[in-house]
């Protein structure tokens, strides 16, 4: 793929990988933007007993793909010398204090044991402060001579924009650098206006994980965390446990096996999977990057519906690069849970997020980089339901009811009905067909294997997603 600059000179762009990097573009001599997860960013948070503070604060270092080492609160029971050690031992690249005049002095507490815990350090954090004038002074006051800077208080969507943009600053290496994260908001923005409906763009690749939600007029809400399938895949099970990445694999396999594979999947993270095993794990990790990193949005206030109502899913990173369509359609629908109907596409190989890093530099140029997948139809009928799928081989007629999944193949423009409702659904060609989801919001696997592994096993066979000669 190649990008006209506001210059005319066409553009090149390295997408940057685990262990290697693939160059998209004209050039072999060298590339104009390359794009990288960035430096991880060690983010430590004190706030006040206000728990919209802290919610915002946590969806600022969300935005910014910050890593929360430490959270600090004026109504935790720590002494002073705790909370010094504490922060001492977080050890991190930077501290927001969110102060407020009603925890005046709660805050100058813990900011006293934050001066305490950098004294005597070669390298200090950034100390960004948002709070009123009268208590930046006092705060600025008590950590002397640290240098501290003011921003505003996360609370408000801009202010929160304006801290999201310092953290990524201190993440980007070089100024010829597009974090991932930006290139991934970039891409999601430019689909959006072509298509003129909310797009997500889901990304999990090796080391991180985004979410990103455009609307036409260009507003965009992002989730960006360091789970991934690859290395950071030690961390997906740190966070989720074993048992929930276990429950994906649709066969029996121990506990000391599988975590033996995720810590490979970790140090030798570029390897193709070679058996359908190790695939179904990457596919497991994957689901759980997604779906974590939704919780945390939750935690932080953010509401994730508006991410499962999307009327188009883009998958990006590993999900684009599974061998099947199938496999990359399954994935997303199992980790996100989308309502209503949507269109699933991927991404070409890292042509969207090319574009994206051109579109991040305020050049947008997103067309020909991905491929329509399918159309997914979540349901939950009383009773059977009666869906009609027509394409250029005419009419096909399906029975759904409760628990239902399935696929009908589709050749040509599609149109969806379902009996009783006047709305249609009308899409070009998909590779698949069209995906009839009726299991259940929210997605439910049985805890006992002899019920979750035949479970796992239709929902794959359905789509064909995963050879079983393979899994035994």
């Amino acid at each position: 793929m190649t990008v006209a600059t506001a210059t005319g000179l066409l553009a090149t762009v390295d997408v940057a990988h685990e262990t290697s990097a693939n160059r998209i573009g004209p050039r072999t001599d060298g590339a104009d933007l390359r794009v990288t997860t960035g430096t991880p960013l060690r983010l430590a948070i004190l706030v006040g007993r206000e728990p919209a503070n802290l919610a915002a604060a946590r969806a600022a270092a969300l935005g910014a793909c910050a890593d929360i080492v430490l959270t600090l609160a004026t109504n935790d029971r720590q002494s002073f010398v705790d909370r010094a050690s504490l922060l001492r031992g977080a050890d991190p690249d930077a501290v927001l204090v969110v102060a407020s005049a009603r925890d005046q002095k709660g805050v100058l507490d813990l900011v006293e044991a934050l001066r305490c815990a950098m004294a005597g350090r070669p390298r200090q954090p950034a100390l960004l402060i948002a709070a009123d004038e009268r208590m930046r002074a006092q705060v600025a006051l008590a950590l002397a001579p640290l240098v501290i800077e003011a921003i505003p208080g996360p609370a408000a969507a801009l202010a929160r924009d304006a801290i999201v943009s310092r953290l990524r600053g201190m993440r980007r290496p070089a100024s010829d650098v597009v974090l991932r994260d930006e290139a991934v908001e970039a891409a999601a923005r430019a689909l959006a206006s072509a298509d003129g409906r909310e797009t997500l763009v889901l990304d999990v690749n090796g080391a991180s994980t985004s979410l990103a939600l455009a609307n036409p007029a260009g507003a965009v809400i992002a989730l960006h965390s360091h789970l991934g399938a690859g290395m950071n895949a030690d961390r997906v099970v740190a966070r989720a446990g074993l048992e929930r990445v276990r429950r994906w694999v649709p066969r029996a396999v121990d506990a000391p096996a599988l975590l033996e594979r995720v810590f490979n999947r970790a140090r030798w993270p570029d390897a193709v999977p070679a058996t359908t095993l190790t695939l179904a794990l990457e596919m497991a990790l994957a689901r759980e990057a997604v779906a974590h990193t939704l919780r945390d949005a939750e935690r932080s206030g953010i509401s994730v519906a508006p991410f499962r109502d999307a009327g188009a899913i883009v998958c990006t990173g590993r999900l684009a690069r599974f061998p099947r369509a199938s496999q990359t359609a399954i994935v997303a629908i199992d980790a996100l849970e989308p309502s209503g109907v949507a269109r699933i596409s991927r991404e070409k190989p890292d042509a969207l997020i090319a574009a994206g890093a051109m579109g991040s530099r305020g050049i947008p140029d997103a067309a020909n980089t991905i491929e329509p997948l399918a159309i997914v139809m979540t349901q939950w009928p009383k009773r059977p339901t009666l869906v009609t799928v027509t394409d250029e081989g005419g009419p096909v007629e399906q029975r759904v009811a409760r628990g239902a999944f399935l696929l009908i193949p589709t050749n040509g423009r599609v149109e969806v009905r379902v009996a009783g409702s006047p709305e249609r659904v009308v899409a070009d060609s998909v590779a698949l067909g069209v995906i009839v989801d009726a299991r259940g919001r929210p997605l439910e696997l049985p805890q006992r294997d002899a019920e979750r592994l035949p479970a796992l096993a239709r929902w794959h066979n359905a789509l064909t997603a995963l050879s079983a000669e393979g899994l035994t």
